[in-house]
């Protein structure tokens, strides 16, 4: 037997050398084995090539056409949690700030390890640090399967490649690693197929997920510890610094601008949607960062982090948004890949993306209102249902809470309304066309007599404006209706699957990403503009990936049929008519005061200065009565017991009392 060379580790033998290395080619042969399965299960659905993933029933095996990207990290991201911020575990990460009432907005972040109470305290202050508050913070977290709930995530079309680390899901799921043969929940895993079986999403029902065992400890997902504190008391337009408990760092934002009468400060708003997390998403928020971060809020139309079931995604995409989200005001609206698949994603949604629910006196957290300058948003759910169903629990509480907040509306002070959802109306491309008819049949008619002014979406990973529209028959009293769809997720574009020719409702439309700004100038105007931030082309022969390709001022993507493929820039000045569309000046809900909330109007509930005038009023009714009262209580007694001229006969008081007078008796007189 040989002895082996100094740099074996001391006892160990050649042989034993010999023996690891031929055990780690094995793994690295596994391994490689498992990335090409792995891309065999997702392009059975794939290779369908139907727009936005929906597949139909396919065959299982791969197209010989596919070629297989490299493997590249564009944008640096977490594969798991516990790879994040090991060297600072109580530093804040994944900073975003939300708006939740007027004058207030909450900071969310996270943290490895929980806080103690004594530093769950977030310092906020203004003028240079003159002025000073402090906000208490709370705590909570969750833990949820580590699914996968779309094969996109091991073959995206594109960003990082693979999304998910199918060697990972190998070796989290063979228990048989440290569990007793004899265990319940003892398994030998050894290839994807393992995990997920061939042909798993190309047959019926193809919209599910594949989850690892949930008696394994290892395929629990655990989130981070996350706090949220609510910096109240804002003053509208003022810079905040603020800091978070386990840093001294400064982030600052502006708070957002409240309602005031007929105001001409134009109010400005930037939209994303369907963003994901690959270079294209980086590109799209900073795109936003740089040219809109004077606006007052991000309007995100929905589909955040594209996790698809996968919970550690969620912290990767909180970390690619936090240089934005920092500073920036966020409201967000659910979309399908943050609700669906039986909710995998809801729960990671809601803990981490408040809304501004309670103040607008909306039951859920999916559905709310909140008022910034001269407009009055509104953001729905697309998978709440507008009609009651077979199974629900409540009665549309989203329709009913809708039509109470258009009643809530006042012109004067936000003569703009938008309402924000995440699947569209009105859209010319095969992805998704008509996939929310039941709701634009139940609820428009509502924003129309509402006069709603602009309709934002997302769904559709393109970029789309229609003209004014109404049961799709051009109406200039209708909203105007803007899909918001290409913040860059992994499924790509889809440029190739406009509708020819393009129909009358139809303004404008192009297959490439980017970002959209709102801004309202007055009570009449506005003007809205979507840039492109990216183009991207094929680079496989069966289309199956995409690359960011030129300079989005003159690149095309590759393919885009659209007419509009070229443009840009799209720009379009909005108009508000109330005389020509009397339904424009439908809202006239008191207020209690400018900028003051619009929730409590003055004729069902009497504001504080009210209350406090009359209860003066009634202080000084009452006090003037008391008075006068003890006044003549006291002349009553004088009289009573008067001087002793009274009973010496003369007639000092005889004018003031004359017949009527008391006589008292004298007790003394003999």
């Amino acid at each position: 037997m040989s002895t082996c060379p100094s740099r074996c580790p001391h006892g160990s033998t050649l042989t034993d050398a010999r023996t690891g290395a031929r055990a780690t080619r094995r793994t690295m042969t596994r391994e490689r084995r498992t990335r090409a399965t792995v891309v065999a299960l997702a392009l059975a659905v794939m290779a369908t090539g139907v727009a936005g993933g929906d597949a139909s029933a396919v065959a299982s095996s791969v197209t010989s056409s596919f070629q297989r990207p490299d493997a590249h990290p564009a944008v640096p991201l977490m594969r798991r949690g516990r790879e994040t911020a090991e060297t600072a575990r109580g530093t804040p990460t994944q900073v975003h700030l939300a708006p939740t009432a007027s004058g207030e907005v909450t900071v969310v972040w996270t943290t490895r390890e929980a806080l103690k109470e004594e530093d769950k305290t977030v310092e906020y202050s203004t003028d240079g640090g003159r002025e000073k508050h402090y906000a208490k913070a709370t705590s909570d977290s969750y833990t949820t399967q580590l699914c996968v709930g779309n094969p996109t995530a091991f073959a995206p079309r594109m960003g990082q490649t693979p999304a998910v680390d199918g060697d990972a899901l190998v070796r989290l799921a063979n228990t048989s690693a440290w569990a007793d043969s004899d265990a319940a929940n003892y398994r030998v895993v050894t290839s994807i197929e393992d995990v997920i079986p061939s042909g798993f999403w190309s047959q019926r029902p193809t919209d599910k997920a594949a989850c690892l065992g949930y008696s394994n400890p290892d395929a629990v997902y655990h989130s981070p510890i996350i706090h949220r504190a609510k910096m109240k008391g804002l003053t509208p337009g003022k810079e905040y610094a603020y800091v978070l408990p386990g840093t001294t760092d400064a982030r600052t934002f502006k708070a957002p601008m409240v309602p005031t009468k007929h105001s001409k400060v134009p109010t400005k708003i930037a939209v994303v949607g369907d963003t994901g997390q690959t270079e294209v998403t980086q590109e799209v928020l900073t795109h936003v960062h740089n040219a809109l971060g004077d606006s007052e809020v991000l309007l995100h139309t929905g589909d955040l982090s594209y996790a698809d079931g996968f919970a550690p995604r969620w912290d990767s995409f909180g970390v690619l948004g936090e240089f934005l989200l920092k500073s920036m005001p966020m409201l967000a609206v659910p979309g399908n890949h943050d609700v669906a698949q039986n909710g995998m994603d809801l729960v990671s949604y809601m803990m981490r993306y408040p809304s501004p629910y309670e103040a607008s006196k909306s039951p859920s957290q999916l559905f709310w209102s909140y008022e910034v300058g001269q407009a009055h948003i509104i953001g729905l759910n697309s998978y709440a249902n507008a009609q009651t169903g077979m199974f629900d629990g409540s009665d549309t509480p989203m329709t009913s809470w809708l039509q109470k907040d258009l009643e809530s509306v006042n012109r004067h002070y936000t003569p703009w309304v938008i309402v924000v959802f995440h699947t569209p109306w009105y859209n010319s491309n095969h992805g998704h066309f008509k996939e929310a008819e039941r709701a634009r049949k139940a609820l428009e008619q509502t924003l129309y007599d509402a006069g709603v002014d602009l309709v934002l979406n997302g769904h559709v990973h393109a970029y789309e404006r229609s003209h004014p529209v109404l049961n799709y028959g051009l109406n200039d009293c209708a909203p105007v209706h803007i899909v918001v769809g290409d913040g860059g997720n992994y499924e790509g574009p889809y440029g190739k699957s406009w509708m020819e020719p393009q129909p009358a409702y139809s303004a404008f439309r192009e297959g490439s990403f980017g970002a959209g700004s709102l801004v309202i100038h007055n009570d009449t105007h506005a003007s809205w503009e979507w840039r492109r931030t990216t183009c991207v082309a094929n680079t496989t022969t069966a289309e199956t990936y995409f690359r960011k390709v030129g300079d989005a001022s003159t690149c095309q993507s590759f393919p885009d049929v659209s007419a509009q493929a070229m443009e840009p820039v799209d720009a379009v000045v909005l108009r508000r008519d109330v005389q020509a569309c009397p339904n424009k000046a439908v809202g006239s809900a008191k207020r209690t005061s400018d900028g003051g909330t619009p929730y409590v109007p003055e004729s069902n509930a009497p504001s504080l200065y009210t209350a406090i005038i009359v209860l003066v009023i009634l202080w000084l009714a009452t006090s003037v009565v008391l008075i006068r009262t003890l006044k003549v209580m006291r002349e009553m007694k004088t009289r009573m017991y008067r001087s002793p001229g009274l009973l010496s006969g003369e007639d000092e008081f005889d004018d003031e009392f004359g017949e009527s007078a008391i006589g008292l008796k004298d007790f003394n007189a003999p």
